[in-house]
Order: C-alpha cells, then sequence, then structure tokens
C-alpha cells in the first residue's frame, strides 16, 4: 500500500503486502510491492478485505467507521447502501455512496505501477492541434508514456497497451526499474513513440488500456486510455 508512511498499516489491513514476486513480505517489502499499490497521497479503501480501490486517508477512515457500525442491508430513512463493491449493502449516508462511486471510477488512475505521462520532444516530429497533426512542421509535439513507483531496483518491467475491444496488444516494451529515479523506490520509464492526440491519455473515448507486470508476476489492475492515430496532413 500507499506511502511510506502507510505500509504498516497497510500490510495489517491486506494480510501482507507481496510484490508479484510471491513471498516477499515484512521487512524485506520495503521496496517490493502489488501491483495494485496505490500513487503517493492514496491509502487503500478497504471496504472487504480485498477491496484495494485507492482512495483519500479521510475516506479510509469513514469506511472504518462505517463497516464497524453493524449496521447492513436493512437501511433506516435517510441510508442507503454504499456499494463499493458489488455485494456492499453497508448503510451509510447518500454522499458515502456517491463518494465510492467516484473512487471507483478513478482508482485505476491512482495507480502506482501505471503513471501515464506525457512525453515533450523538442522538435523533428509531427506537430498535433487535437486529432490532426502534421508532419512538415518541426515544432515541439508530445507522446504517451508510462512510469511507476515502489519497484525494486533491477526489476524487469513488461508494459503492454491493448485494445479494449478484444485485447489484441497494440504495443509492448520492457525496463528495468533504477534507484534514485523520478519517484518513491525504484521506478521505470519509457515512451511509447505514439503521438499524444487529443491533449491527454485519458480524453474519451477510451479505447485501450495498459497493463504492467514485473518479473513476470501478475498483471496490474487496467488502466484504460485513449490511444487513437493521428489525422496526418
Amino acid at each position: 500500500m500507499l506511502t511510506r508512511s502507510g505500509r504498516l498499516a497497510a500490510m495489517t489491513a491486506s494480510g501482507c503486502l507481496a510484490m508479484s514476486v510471491l513471498g516477499v513480505t515484512g521487512a524485506g517489502a520495503e521496496t517490493a510491492f502489488a501491483p495494485d499499490t496505490c500513487a503517493s497521497g492514496y491509502v487503500w479503501r478497504g471496504a472487504r478485505s480485498s477491496d484495494h480501490v485507492c482512495v483519500d486517508p479521510a475516506v479510509r477512515d469513514r469506511t472504518r467507521s462505517e463497516n464497524a457500525s453493524g449496521v447492513w442491508h436493512a437501511c433506516t430513512t435517510g441510508f442507503v447502501w454504499r456499494e463499493a463493491y458489488t455485494g456492499d449493502y453497508r448503510c451509510v449516508v447518500p454522499s458515502s455512496r456517491s463518494q465510492a462511486r467516484q473512487d471507483n471510477g478513478s482508482a485505476a488512475r491512482r495507480l502506482a505501477w501505471v503513471v501515464m505521462m506525457k512525453r515533450n520532444h523538442a522538435g523533428n516530429g509531427p506537430s498535433c492541434d487535437g486529432e490532426t497533426c502534421s508532419t512538415t512542421n518541426e515544432g515541439p509535439y508530445q507522446t504517451v508514456g508510462v512510469r511507476g513507483y515502489y519497484l525494486t531496483p533491477g526489476t524487469q518491467v513488461a508494459v503492454q497497451v491493448r485494445r479494449a475491444s478484444d485485447d489484441r496488444v497494440l504495443w509492448q516494451g520492457r525496463a528495468t526499474a533504477q534507484s534514485g529515479g523520478n519517484g518513491p523506490a525504484g521506478s521505470y520509464s519509457v515512451d511509447t513513440g505514439r503521438v499524444l492526440c487529443g491533449g491527454s491519455s485519458f480524453a474519451a473515448p477510451l479505447t485501450a488500456y495498459v497493463v504492467v507486470r514485473g518479473d513476470g508476476g501478475q498483471w496490474s489492475p487496467r488502466v484504460p486510455i485513449a490511444w487513437r492515430s493521428c489525422g496526418l496532413v
């Protein structure tokens, strides 16, 4: 789990934290985390033991209080089911259910293993305005990049972009987690070389998703992204 200050609490809440290399726990997990590790500033919500949706610490604390209340199924007037996960019939105030829905929708973007970014290029490549790109302009342009944190330095990271409609691999690459990089513990960074259209990896429609894994272990949760061909002029 998530921030450095929250590691002990995360291990207690989830039983143990292991990286994709199974069996790494306790003190040995100082820089070895599961692929659903949250980005700095977020923690697992913990609506149930397997609930690893990344939320603000205040939401986790409220979730713990709600879980301890014992109110289940038959909600009195003014309360609704929380619906943090399928079958979550904990009775809460409506704002808590709204928060759960919002957090569920944002969960993939709060992962430390898969962080979408823009790679800036000085020139000698296509220049884009929205979804239209020009190969005759040598001005600056941007490509889609992926980075991640909280990995053991030396971990071999595989990155794949897959089409949402049929899971076809659209792009794949590899990187090695390095210490002292841009982020906590070991981190990796790759540039897909794909010219960024529409200004954001999350601009609708989200036609693809990114997954990563370290040292041949389990794949991370899917991060939906936009992946489209720019119209060249």
